[in-house]
């Protein structure tokens, strides 16, 4: 448990309690001053308001007749509530709140709902967050499970946090004890309104004398139970819901009314393929609306009679998003075309000005679907715009006669200058309407929506082109970026009065795109779409791929492309041949330089006309080191997520294995001199011994914190074992040692890092053969936030190196990313279990580095251990003692187990009753704490799991007893400990690492002077 520190802490923290405790008094006098329960909930959720600071509360009861009562209560002085608080408002927000909450009665747990995503996601209406904003939901559900009702807190400023449902939950309790004990009326105030029917209990639990699941009727997902003639015998609440069909019109109907097309057969369930389980249809419901759903049917035969499940699923959203992503492919190649067509006009058009201009706007409209498109330009520099020309749909072209007056210093010009395109709604507002066009224009062309791309020169507005609509919701961002290409060549077409200055224009491009062709850091190269070869290439090319100018003119592109990789950039010549200019496209492939390196890059081509020919541009962006990142990373993340899993495993291993032991141990102490019975207790000792190796190395590679760990000079460590690595390898193997002369100090777990450096020898050994040179090396270095061994969660910093580098064959390139996974092996059957290089992997995770393999076949292999700089000076090992000493206790005295395994805690109570203790067991940190208050003796010995189920672990219970009863000894157990800090745990006792034999828990027993 965290102490409190200073003593303003702790007062507030009273204060807090004290004011709770004043406020459940006050509810507790309401009601035994007999107000109305209504009332009383009032104030109990108004106490709610305060504690969670929200703007306001709600309350959904459920009652026996399947209504639902709505209870309220809201800060109706705030901003929010003093433009839409009348009557009528008020009543219709409730109706709104009620609708959008009462799916919510199902809910098991609580929500909290931060933002809109989440809020949507949880209650399936896009107008969740517009009526409740920040929310959490919290279910009021007695101890037998009857779901009561529904506290909601909505509107909060800033984030909800656990901690606000924690400070809620004795105004929670007192509200379930209401609802369980109290009978409600409508509520008269403003803060009840009594609901529509939940019909909780309109499906029944019986049809023909078949009992069906309640978890199907309260599922959240929509299901029907049909006959074997289609007609609807059941359908869930989910499914009323997503019809809008109470359960009683569904019951009896034709699921094929509803859902059309639906195949009921038995032969649907003997299909192999995923496909054909399921069938994609179209369902209506009571409005006639149009639903597309995945339905998948069931056959089951109860009694000689067939019935189908049948479970629905709404892909109304898959689909859109499909649809949507079309409609903008779509609309993106439109744009695409008519962005040509005007580069034409503007840069080769050969008709008169206005006649261009008339064209660009027609191509505008007709693109974005738009009724009127029109040009505003500037007067000779000055402040006055004239409609140039506008398009009307089904009107010839014409121009606006009033001008408009815009200065520099008009919000309009300045923003339109500065975003360059923009777009403004709900213009029939007149609050909303812009400054720069008069009130009669809007009305008179009925414009809601309109968007403006600006034309620029030298930074200042010269004009505009206009994008007007009618209704027109939004405007997508690929549409602002075409506004903006046709406002770049009406920009072209203003600027350029003649086709000179047109002609000298594309003559500086050209200039500019040479300048930025050779002057480019990326290697570009432009070869002929005919004959394949070179036309142009940069300086950044010829320094990448090795070659001299004029030898990269001589080639073509597939004297770059490795033989296996042709068809890749194939592919893309051919795709450019019936593409028009302009088109672009980007490959992953691979390219071999002059010295046959072959890397991985990553190409970009855009089809050109250059020197009259057509052209590719191509673009080529190194990518191997990139590559070789994302491998690294893709391994990190497999080996974490293989880790946790491992963990989880061997955590229940380690209890499993106790037990065995404990009970094992116990039948030895009975027993002692039954020698037919002996051997069979030594056979289960020595079966639970490998099962106890087998689960340390499982929780070596999955232990995200070490259980005993100091600062080490590793070089002694390493100069202590090198005597049984030499007598682990042959004769034949020579090692050689070069240690640093002062190694930085590492904190480790010494045991595990001794088993890591026989394990990373052995391996040598057996990739050596028997033969070669096994090399150890340590090393101090510093790793710079630009060093390419930096990745991930990597830092800087300083860190001891150690390499173990063999002579042997070398790993195999195809098995590298699976060295590491546990129970991998390369040997034969029986002899590896495959969780040696597992183990390294999860010793240097959990020591805080990383592990760095470089290995070629038949090159030989180095593993890189990197471990952080220990701040701490290295310990000088002092020589442990076997002998353990006799533990006699002179009276009787009491202690405390702690375990949620029942076998566990039966064995360590009866080996703690044989050493003479007075043992007392719990289950949890909740029943140790009520055992300990209801013992009339102190407990001199507390002895604990760490992880427990409930709301508290070990180390928890192992502070609340230090401040409760100082005097006595603790003893935390656990073989894995993830989301506990281990300093934590040794802060308050002595640590047991399961599992333990009854050697062990003396052994720690003895570290005390027992009176």
């Amino acid at each position: 448990m965290t102490k409190l520190k200073g003593p303003v802490m702790a007062d507030s923290k009273y204060r807090h309690r004290h004011q709770t405790l004043a406020e459940l008094k006050q509810l507790i006098t309401l009601l035994d001053n007999q107000e109305p329960p209504e009332e009383v909930i009032g104030v109990a959720l108004q106490d709610m308001l305060r504690i969670s600071q929200s703007r306001y509360a709600l309350l959904l009861q459920a009652t026996s007749d399947n209504n639902v009562i709505l209870h309220w209560q809201g800060d109706l002085q705030s901003g929010y509530w003093q433009h839409e608080n009348s009557p009528e408002y008020l009543q219709q927000w409730q109706q709104k709140i009620r609708d959008l909450l009462v799916p919510q009665l199902r809910r098991t747990n609580h929500l909290i709902a931060n933002s809109p995503s989440s809020l949507k996601l949880a209650c399936n209406d896009t107008n969740a967050w517009s009526l409740l904003h920040k929310t959490i939901m919290l279910p009021l559900t007695s101890t037998i499970g009857e779901r009561k009702g529904l506290v909601v807190l909505c509107g909060k400023e800033e984030d909800f946090q656990l901690k606000h449902i924690m400070a809620l939950e004795p105004h929670l309790a007192f509200c379930i004890n209401m609802l369980l004990f109290e009978s409600f009326t409508n509520y008269p105030g403003k803060t009840s309104k009594s609901g529509d029917s939940l019909n909780f209990s309109s499906l029944p639990s019986e049809i023909d004398g078949q009992k069906f699941d309640p978890q199907f009727t309260y599922s959240n997902h929509p299901g029907f139970i049909t006959d074997v003639d289609g007609i609807i015998l059941m359908a869930n609440k989910a499914a009323e819901s997503l019809l809008a069909f109470p359960s009683e019109r569904l019951m009896g109907q034709p699921i094929n009314q509803l859902i059309p097309k639906i195949q009921l057969s038995l032969h649907l369930n003997d299909s192999t393929e995923q496909a054909e389980k399921y069938q994609e249809l179209k369902a209506f419901t009571r409005t006639g609306r149009a639903i597309s759903v995945r339905v998948s049917c069931a056959a089951e035969l109860k009694e000689s009679e067939l019935t189908f499940s049948v479970k629905v699923q709404d892909i109304s959203a898959e689909l859109e998003s499909v649809n949507k992503r079309q409609e903008r492919n779509i609309r993106i190649q439109s744009q695409q075309r008519a962005t040509l067509e005007v580069a034409r006009l503007a840069t080769q058009g050969k008709s008169p000005y206005e006649e261009l201009v008339n064209k660009i706007c027609e191509l505008t409209a007709t693109t974005l679907d738009a009724p009127r498109v029109g040009v505003w330009l500037n007067e000779n520099d000055s402040p006055i715009y004239r409609n140039f020309c506008q398009i009307k749909h089904n009107d010839p072209p014409y121009s606006e006669c009033q001008p408009l007056v815009l200065t520099q210093k008009n919000p309009f010009v300045r923003q339109l200058e500065q975003v360059r395109v923009m777009a403004l709604t709900n213009l029939n507002n007149s609050f909303h309407q812009p400054d720069f066009l008069s009130k009669d224009y809007f009305r008179r062309h009925r414009v809601n929506t309109l968007m403006c791309a600006a034309i620029i020169k030298e930074g200042h507005l010269i004009g505009f082109l206009v994008i007007e609509d009618h209704d027109r919701p939004l405007w997508h961002e690929d549409q602002f970026n075409f506004a903006r290409e046709v406002a770049n060549y009406l920009h072209i077409l203003v600027l350029n009065e003649s086709r000179q200055q047109i002609q000298d224009a594309l003559s500086l491009q050209e200039q500019q795109f040479r300048l930025l062709f050779y002057d480019s850091p990326m290697a570009m190269m432009a070869f002929d779409r005919e004959d394949f070869r070179f036309i142009a290439v940069n300086h950044a090319a010829t320094e990448e791929f090795g070659y001299s100018h004029s030898e990269m003119l001589s080639k073509n592109i597939y004297d770059l492309v490795p033989l296996q990789h042709v068809i890749d950039v194939h592919g893309l010549v051919s795709a450019s041949e019936n593409s028009s200019q302009g088109d672009y496209r980007i490959l992953e492939t691979r390219m071999q330089k002059h010295s046959g390196e072959v890397i991985d890059v990553e190409v970009h081509t855009h089809t050109i006309e250059l020197s009259g020919r057509a052209s590719i541009l191509l673009v080529a962006h190194d990518i191997t080191e990139k590559k070789r990142i994302e491998s690294s990373l893709r391994q990190t993340q497999k080996m974490e997520a293989i880790g946790q899993l491992v963990g989880g495993i061997a955590h229940d291993f380690n209890n499993i294995t106790n037990i065995i032991r404990g009970h094992a141990e116990l039948l030895e102490l009975k027993l002692k001199n039954n020698d037919k019975v002996q051997k069979h207790i030594d056979a289960i000792n020595k079966a639970a011994s490998r099962t106890t190796s087998l689960t340390n190395k499982l929780m070596q590679f999955s232990r995200q914190q070490q259980m005993s760990s100091q600062a080490y000079n590793l070089n002694d460590i390493i100069g202590d074992l090198i005597e049984l690595i030499t007598k682990s390898l042959t004769t034949n193997i020579r090692v050689v040692l070069e240690l640093s002369n002062h190694p930085w100090p590492a904190i480790i777990d010494k045991g595990d890092f001794e088993d890591v450096m026989i394990n990373l020898a052995i391996n040598a050994r057996d990739a050596m053969d028997g033969r070669g040179t096994l090399t150890i090396t340590t090393q101090n270095i510093t790793l710079e936030q630009d060093s390419p061994l930096i990745v991930r969660d990597r830092i800087p910093g300083d860190y001891l190196c150690i390499s173990i580098q063999d002579t042997g064959s070398g790993i195999p390139k195809e098995i590298r990313e699976r060295i590491f996974d546990p129970f991998f092996t390369t040997k034969e059957k029986g002899k590896g279990t495959g969780l040696g290089l597992s183990m390294v992997y999860g010793f240097v995770k959990r020591s805080g580095g990383f592990l760095e393999l470089d290995s070629q076949e038949n090159e030989g292999s180095c593993f890189q251990l990197w471990l952080p700089r220990s701040e701490q000076e290295a310990v000088s090992e002092e020589p442990t003692q076997d002998k353990i000493p006799d533990l006699h206790l002179k009276q009787s005295l009491s202690a405390l187990v702690v375990d949620d395994e029942e076998d566990i805690r039966s064995s360590l109570s009866e080996m703690l009753s044989y050493i003479g203790f007075a043992v007392s067991q719990a289950e949890s940190a909740a029943d140790a704490i009520d055992v300990v208050q209801n013992s009339t003796t102190p407990f001199a010995l507390l002895l604990s799991d760490i992880v427990m189920p409930g709301e508290h672990n070990g180390v928890w219970l192992g502070h609340w007893m230090k401040q409760n009863s100082p005097d006595t000894r603790i003893i935390l157990a656990s073989g894995y400990a993830e989301n506990v800090r281990l300093q934590d745990a040794q802060q308050v006792g002595e640590l047991l690492k399961k599992p333990f034999s009854r050697k062990d828990l003396i052994q720690t027993l003895s570290k005390w002077h027992w009176a």
